[in-house]
């Protein structure tokens, strides 16, 4: 598909700039990251030679980590980016140029969804950030949390087991400390040095932690630390055979026991996670899902970990 140009910023859109300071972070991202890189891993959104001209998926890439950085929605994201000269500048718009409108953010949103670029998109951006040589692999540090439906809780069946939703039949229930939730998970594995997020993965609520564990793992790390939810023997063996230290809790530790002091060690390490939960759950306002469906929510939970991660490149260098 033909493409418009928005890739010469006049000098004039730079002139207009009185805080500098305020926009300092997202000039940086732009200076940081391989663009082109993207460009490339995008290609298949746009590679129809009919129709009118689109918006380069770049550029449109761009605006949805502007959306998931300021929790914005579609509309809010299109006016946003028509009102501040700094997201015009992060984008590539000039400030004489249209502004993509909030139909034209879903429609790339769902190309996304539709070419299975979430995972990609995001190892590309952990390639990069490797790359810096800012990724310790000291360790990695594994867990998972709960984040509730974009729809209400569904209404209990007749045997008394929790319901599905015609609204989104992707979406399912767990349990934890008693409380029963309806939706989905996101899981993590964060390097415990830099805290930047190395793998992700994202499922229905009912998928155990551990079902996750290997995907979590790098492979090249030190050490792996995860709470009591995630020791088995396959975890174990399979942590041996990588030359890998076991950070694994111990379950039913003995009171008074080594393994008492060896979890309470763990633990001071393993919870630093939690510090990754926090920030997308307090500054991004993730705390339930905007989506209905796994595959969107999944592309959404690509893009706030990038978002995360660019964030953290940006105070580590």
């Amino acid at each position: 598909m033909a493409q418009k140009k928005y890739e010469n910023i006049s000098f004039a859109n730079y002139l207009v700039n009185t805080k500098q300071e305020l926009h300092q972070t997202l000039d940086k991202v732009v200076e940081k990251v391989d663009w082109t890189a993207f460009e490339t891993l995008l290609k298949p959104v746009h590679n129809k030679n009919f129709g009118r001209k689109s918006y380069p998926a770049v550029l449109m890439f761009r605006c949805l980590l502007l959306q998931n950085w300021y929790n914005l929605s579609d509309y809010e994201l299109e006016k946003a980016i028509d009102d501040r000269l700094s997201f015009r500048r992060f984008v590539g718009l000039d400030y004489t140029q249209n502004v993509p409108d909030h139909s034209s953010f879903c429609r790339f949103r769902d190309e996304l969804v539709k070419q299975h670029l979430d995972t990609r998109l995001f190892n590309e951006l952990s390639r990069q950030i490797e790359k810096m040589g800012l990724v310790i692999k000291k360790g990695t540090l594994v867990d998972a949390s709960i984040l509730e439906a974009d729809v209400g809780k569904p209404k209990p069946k007749n045997d008394g087991s929790g319901g599905s939703s015609r609204h989104d039949s992707d979406a399912s229930w767990t349990k934890k400390n008693g409380k029963s939730y309806f939706g989905y998970k996101m899981h993590v594995g964060v390097d415990q040095e830099s805290g930047i997020i190395r793998r992700q993965a994202f499922t229905p609520a009912h998928v155990h932690d551990s079902n996750l564990f290997k995907e979590l793992v790098s492979k090249d790390e030190e050490c792996v630390y995860a709470d009591k939810g995630y020791p088995s023997e396959e975890h174990h063996r399979f942590l041996k055979e990588h030359k890998i230290k076991n950070g694994i809790l111990f379950k039913n530790e003995k009171r008074d026991s080594i393994f008492v002091k060896l979890n309470a060690y763990i633990s001071g390490i393993r919870s630093r996670v939690e510090t990754v939960f926090g920030v997308l759950k307090r500054h991004y306002g993730y705390r339930r899902v905007r989506y209905r469906r796994l595959a969107k929510n999944a592309l959404q939970f690509s893009f706030l970990c990038m978002c995360y991660n660019l964030k953290k490149v940006c105070a580590l260098r």
